[in-house]
């Protein structure tokens, strides 16, 4: 009897805690967040990507009353990042600033550690971005056309940087090499902000970049940008022409920017995210302020931000495949080589 008193009242505290965890989870959830958010981003300070979640960072900060924390996770073109993050608790407390890159890395490394965008859960898209060319003003050219002509009256010899192979840039920068016919020696960083800073010191000649990260320099005539990699001008920067303005192809590589979280974070918590990126688009003045930094808002919830990955996959494995990047030209940014000497023909 006694036995079986106590294994009745065994049964009666195992249930109690169960029925009390599922109420904290859910209580936890009503009241999200309860501590600091971090959103993973996979380059360094002051690039494209770090500029557009520190945006957004401050507004879910404002919006949830909690820190929104940028965690600069470098390497791998982003795709370090990507993997701490699809391996973290699935919480809501561990987010991720996704990009082109993923899509891209999943056409050039389709044996990686984590399946993407299985691994995630789309939260909202953030933003686009255009790729620029831009050039040392010593460089003594002031056109596509001229730059084409120098490269090709000196091949091998001008330097041009990118973040890393199989990012956004660096493929577009491959386009431009084959639909061109010119060749020029790719200098991997870690980050576009990197590779800015070099091109102004003279180590480089030429950089492709996101607008974001060169917009600074732009402004105070530290570069001279003479392209838009696009098939459109951009609303952040409509004084720019395209590439197919100066008579280049078919060449269209545009960036985005989207907030994902690891796959299972509650529907509860993902739709709240979700609210908070639509109301921040839907404000005038954060609309501008994005602008003004280089990119350009885009509303697309969970949903939407889905079906556009199940077009962007094979965009940037089409992309991948013209542009020749394969899995052996992919190494960490630290590695690569970095030129210590101004750029030939500045």
């Amino acid at each position: 009897m006694l036995r079986r008193s106590l294994a009745a009242v065994s049964m009666v505290l195992v249930t109690l805690a169960l029925l009390v965890g599922a109420v904290v989870t859910e209580c936890e959830a009503q009241i999200y967040p309860t501590r600091p958010v971090r959103i993973v981003v996979g380059f360094p300070a002051g690039s494209a990507s770090d500029v557009l979640a520190r945006i957004y960072a401050d507004k879910l900060t404002e919006y949830f009353n909690q820190r929104f924390l940028i965690d600069n996770i470098v390497g791998g073109a982003s795709n370090d990042a990507a993997a701490v993050a699809a391996r973290a608790e699935p919480d809501g407390y561990t987010l991720f600033l996704a990009g082109n890159a993923q899509s891209a890395h999943a056409a050039i490394l389709p044996e990686q550690p984590f399946a993407f965008p299985q691994a995630f859960a789309p939260i909202a898209m953030l933003g686009r971005s255009p790729v620029v060319l831009v050039v040392n003003r010593s460089l003594g050219v002031s056109s596509v056309a001229e730059l084409i002509a120098l490269a090709k009256a000196r091949p091998g010899v001008l330097h041009y940087g990118s973040a890393g192979v199989g990012t956004g840039p660096q493929i577009a920068a491959e386009l431009f090499k084959a639909t061109t016919g010119v060749d020029m020696v790719h200098v991997s960083y870690a980050g576009s902000h990197d590779a800015a800073a070099d091109l102004v010191a003279g180590r480089l000649s030429v950089l492709f970049a996101p607008l974001p990260t060169v917009a600074g320099l732009q402004a105070e005539r530290r570069i001279l940008t003479l392209a838009i990699v696009g098939a459109r001008r951009s609303p952040a920067a409509p004084q720019i022409p395209t590439l197919a303005e100066a008579g280049v192809t078919g060449i269209d590589v545009g960036l985005w920017f989207g907030l994902m979280a690891p796959r299972g974070i509650p529907t509860e918590i993902q739709g709240e995210l979700a609210n908070a990126v639509k109301r921040a688009i839907d404000s005038r003045l954060f609309k501008e302020n994005l602008l003004a930094s280089g990119a350009e808002p885009v509303r697309a919830p969970a949903d939407a931000f889905a079906a556009f990955l199940d077009i962007d996959l094979p965009h940037w494995a089409e992309l991948v495949g013209r542009a020749g990047v394969g899995v052996e030209q992919v190494q960490p940014p630290a590695q690569a080589t970095r030129p210590t000497q101004p750029a030939s023909g500045l």
